[in-house]
């Protein structure tokens, strides 16, 4: 058992990796006075999404029922993400009195429900858009768990990821305006491979290797390029050869880590900004723009003091809300939802 946690582990190491390199990117973002520009960190997300591929799909097949997996969910991710939006909602405010952004009631309320995406109502932290990727595939995921085909699923993603390369190659040209609109209205055709690759890579975990699923990564490897500049945002801060080297190491990491050579790798730093990381990354991007506009503005900081001041301020607002919020929270849904299951059981 503690071998495999610490394999599974390797999970948060991942997290933490992927978190830290989209912080660093937001924090350098548009900063002439950065001693560096990371502008790879935009990839993060990309790494985020194959690791829930693979855990959604780990989670699916330990699942007894749909309403499990709405509550695991559930818990996992709205009482941080409500709490983000409402210290971001906040800043706002504060920034409103110093000429800095404007903030409604509208927007903090849609953005409370995760999916302001359908409403027309802007993101109140640049890093939100990702949410509503991952909604719509733990919503295709539910559908596939309810028609009892999460075993086929592999095969499935396989087509789905042939109807993105149909959308994104042909659609694309012969069709703009529908390809406009399927873009707004399922913004996961821009990513679905990557989360196949995350399911791919969980069957070679649990079952082995497979020349199957092997090529099947490979075609997820070879959409992703392929998307480089049709879909997300990367396009807009690295250059192809950049792309394509990280969009590499993301995949020959997690070759290593399905076939239990990576490890090593873990220590309780990385183990530590996997445990922060959700809370990071829903917090970071607009405070940390704030702190460094407020410090070079109104104290004259420069930017490296400025920059180092927001960075340990959203990793101490990050951990607390882990330590203080997320972890309390989630054990205490969890185990009311199972009081309340085991009493219908009884019934």
């Amino acid at each position: 058992m503690a071998d495999k946690h610490q394999r599974l582990a390797t999970l948060d190491t991942f997290r933490g990796i992927a978190a830290l390199a989209v912080v660093l990117f937001h924090l350098t973002l548009h900063q002439s006075e950065a001693p560096f520009q990371l502008g790879w960190g935009a990839t993060g997300v990309d790494l985020f999404f194959i690791i829930s591929g693979f855990v959604i799909f780990l989670t699916l097949n330990k699942t007894n029922s749909g309403l499990d997996f709405v509550v695991a969910r559930f818990s996992r991710l709205y009482p941080v993400y409500w709490t983000a939006v409402t210290l971001t909602a906040i800043c706002m405010v504060i920034g409103s009195y110093l000429g800095y952004s404007q903030i409604t009631w509208g927007e903090y309320l849609a953005n409370m429900t995760m999916f302001q995406h359908y409403f027309n109502i802007r993101d109140l932290d640049g890093s939100y858009w990702t949410l509503i990727v991952e909604m719509l595939f733990y919503g295709l995921m539910l559908l596939c768990f309810y028609l009892k085909q999460i075993k086929r699923l592999e095969w499935y993603g396989l087509g789905l990821v042939a109807v993105q390369v149909l959308i994104h190659s042909w659609v694309r040209i012969a069709a703009p305006s529908a390809y406009a609109s399927i873009l707004e209205v399922f913004p996961l055709i821009n990513h679905f491979q990557l989360f196949w690759a995350g399911i791919l890579f969980y069957t070679i975990y649990t079952q082995g290797y497979d020349k199957w699923r092997v090529m099947g990564i490979g075609v997820a490897y070879g959409v992703t390029l392929f998307l480089y500049d049709k879909s997300g945002r990367s396009s807009l801060f690295l250059g192809p050869i950049e792309y394509f080297m990280t969009t590499t190491v993301y995949f020959v990491l997690f070759f290593l880590f399905v076939s239990r050579r990576l490890e090593w790798i873990n220590n309780r730093i990385t183990l530590y900004l996997g445990s922060i990381s959700y809370s990071l990354y829903v917090i970071h991007h607009y405070f940390m723009v704030g702190v460094i506009t407020i410090l070079r503005d109104k104290f004259g900081w420069s930017f490296i003091s400025a920059g180092a001041m927001a960075l340990l301020s959203a990793f101490i607002l990050a951990s607390f809300i882990t330590y203080f919020i997320e972890k309390p929270t989630l054990q205490y849904l969890r185990i009311w939802y199972k009081s309340k299951k085991a009493s219908y059981q009884t019934i």
